[in-house]
Formats: C-alpha cells, structure tokens, sequence
C-alpha cells in the first residue's frame, strides 16, 4: 500500500514521506453506533494477524521518512504489547520515521494500564488518542461502551503519569436521550483534564448496526436537529474559551497541536495504509484491503499483497477532495489548487453540459453553479482565487457537498 500498494501490474509504486496508518482490528466488544472494520471475539487471530501485516510491511518498499505513523482501529491496545512491539519495529526499519514524526496510539479506558502505557512510549509512540466519548455512565451505556466514567478518567491520569505529553480524548454527541446539558458537562470534565487535542463527533447512525435497528423500531429517539445544532455551537463556544483552536469541523487542539496525521487526510496528501480494512492514497488512486480479518490474512498469505485499487472516475476524485478538504476550518481554497490537481491536460474533468461531453477548462466553470448557491445561501465567500466557508457553511457542511454533487 502506497510504498506497497501494487499498481495492478505487479509493481509497487514508492512513495518516500508518507503517513502511515496501521489498522488493529480487534475489539472486547462491539459498540452499538460502529460500523467500523473491527471484530470482537477474534483474539484467536491475533498472531496469525499480527504476522501478516509483518509480511505486508516487509513487502513494501522502502518509504523513508515517514511523517507520521497512527495505529487506530478496532483497539489498539487489545494486542499485547509485545505484538505491537514487533510491528512497530518493522514500520521503523522499512519506513524509517523523521526524528520529528508524529507516532499515535489508539487506546480505550477498558484495556489501557499504566503499565502498557509506558511501554508505548518505549516502543516509541509519543501521541495517545483516547476512546472516552462520554463522562457519563448513562450516556456511555447507551452507546455500548464497556467502560465507564471512572476509567475513563484513570485512563487519562495513568498517560500523563506514564509519561504521555500528548494526549487527545474523543468524544461523542447526540446520544439517545443526551440533552445539551448532559453534553456541557462532559466538555467541561474534558477540559478539566487538559489534554492537548479533543475530538468531538456527532454520533452518525449507520446501517446495519445495532443502533440504526434501534433507531428503526423506536427504542431510542436521537436529538432533534436543533438540537444537534446547539451542541455542535457549544463545542466551539466552550472549547475555543478553554483556549482550544477549531481547526477541523470535529477536531479542537492547544497550539500548535494539531494531529498532524489525520491533517494529511483532510490536506489530501498521500498516506499508506497497512492491516484488514486499510485505504492508501498514492498518486491519484485510492486502494482498499479487504474489512475481514481472515480474508486479509488469506490475501497476505497467497499473494503477498491486499490492495485492490478503488476506481473512480475524475468527478468522484473531486468530490472525495472537497469532502475532506473543506472540512479545515478558517481555510480557503484555491481555484489554482484544485486546477493542478485535478484539470492538468492528463486529468482534465469531463462532464455533460447542453453541448454533450467535453472537457472543462477548470473548476471554476465546471462547478459555477455550486459556487454561486452556496453564496447566495451565504454558505460560502467567494472571490476570483478560491473561496473558503462561513461559519454557517461550517454548520451545514453536508449541504455544501450536495451542491456540488449536483452536477
């Protein structure tokens, strides 16, 4: 994938740089609202997993100089420490971290000792991102979580008594039955603790969870949409006054903070992802290893590889961009920017105008019309350079895609 991702052809297409994703499948139980590539039940694959992605590691080539490296999953922290260990090692030597990189473990309450914590940091991880969506046992409950406040808490006291100097907290919002009082306390016991980074997220109901079927027969009633809108407002009333920057939709840091990783995302960099589930971005193509664990192992153990390319035509490619990218806040975007990435004469968009398909002389005349709906919505500003959303746009981010998937 990336440094690894195989072009089809039976190459590997090396990318020195990038940001490297490993993915850690296994969970102790499933929450209610995910919908993630994550199993509970499964520790009986975790060595011979943990051997594949050694092999998928081992097969890329060499991207030195890696920006950064996240582990997420799943959970982390399920796998002894000694696995990560091994696994670390092999992303050190292939991909060779910068000095400066920045190194992110995921970790939930329920699996996180002081113990394992400073190992971590042994093994060289110096970022920790933990899983505590509320501070409320009632609210954590109804989302299936299997810890509780408490834990939550030590949680965070063991990081900073391990040694952890960054630590980000998720939290969650729009829980069933959450008002936004609820919601204010658990921003004010996050704040409390002064960790460096706060991810707050709307709680998304997906298909085919246990949530969205209790949603379907009533057992649970969402916030109204005003509702959501207030908490989302007092996120960022309350973390901005706390000294926290708004600088993604959901994300808030101290600083000079920021998760660098995740920004390579939202920037549209490139990234290399590794493990059951993982996407890479290389060049201009996406690619996709398979969400089964066993499946994954299966790819790994027969091929060599997992990735299979996602294909996408030219107008999706900018849609996927714009999904990520105007997430940023207080950052405009360039006219010139989306022209070189996606309207150089080998890439240049076609689409069906009143004169049938022909090709575009760039973004700006492909997508006028979207651009002038989300300003005359006052959802965006707009100048002859690019445009950049309002606080409103913001707000209702969604709409703003719909406009320019309109054409």
């Amino acid at each position: 994938m990336g440094d690894g991702v195989m072009d089809g052809k039976g190459s590997s297409i090396d990318k020195p740089g990038a940001a490297v994703y490993l993915h850690v499948p296994f969970c102790a139980s499933k929450c209610y609202y995910c919908d993630f590539a994550s199993y509970e039940g499964q520790n009986r694959l975790m060595e011979p997993y943990t051997n594949a992605i050694l092999s998928e590691i081992a097969s890329a080539h060499a991207a030195k100089g890696a920006t950064s490296v996240y582990m997420g999953g799943g959970t982390p922290s399920m796998l002894p420490a000694d696995k990560i260990a091994k696994i670390m090692s092999a992303v050190k030597e292939r991909f060779a971290p910068a000095p400066s990189a920045e190194i992110t473990i995921e970790a939930n309450p329920d699996s996180t000792s002081r113990a394992d914590l400073e190992r971590y940091l042994q093994i060289g991880f110096n970022r920790l991102s933990i899983g505590v969506q509320s501070f409320e046992d009632s609210m954590l409950e109804k989302l299936g979580r299997a810890h509780d406040s408490k834990k939550a808490t030590a949680a965070f006291e063991a990081a900073r008594k391990a040694g952890f100097k960054n630590v980000s907290i998720d939290l969650i919002y729009g829980i069933p039955g959450q008002s936004v009082g609820d919601y204010a306390r658990d921003l004010e016991a996050a704040v409390l603790l002064g960790p460096e980074h706060i991810s707050a997220y709307q709680l998304t109901v997906e298909e085919e969870t246990p949530l969205w079927d209790m949603v379907e027969d009533g057992r649970v009633v969402l916030p109204d949409d005003e509702t959501m809108l207030t908490m989302f407002e007092t996120t960022i009333s309350k973390l901005r006054s706390a000294g926290y920057g708004h600088y993604e939709v959901s994300n808030f840091a101290k600083p000079g903070m920021e998760c660098r990783h995740n920004l390579a995302y939202w920037l549209g960099e490139e990234f290399i992802g590794l493990g059951s589930g993982a996407h890479s971005f290389v060049g201009s193509s996406r690619y996709a290893n398979p969400d089964d664990i066993e499946d994954y192992i299966y790819a790994i153990d027969t091929a060599g590889e997992a990735g299979v390319e996602i294909l996408a035509d030219e107008k999706d490619k900018v849609l996927d961009f714009l999904l990520m990218r105007l997430r940023l806040v207080d950052k405009k975007l360039f006219f010139k920017e989306l022209n070189d990435r996606f309207f150089t004469p080998a890439t240049r968009i076609k689409y069906v105008g009143e004169e049938g398909l022909r090709f575009s002389e760039g973004f700006k005349s492909v997508y006028s019309k979207a651009l002038e709906d989300i300003a005359e919505k006052k959802l965006a500003i707009i100048d002859d350079d690019g445009f950049s959303l309002t606080h409103n746009g913001m707000l209702f981010l969604d709409d703003v895609l719909l406009d320019f998937e309109k054409i």
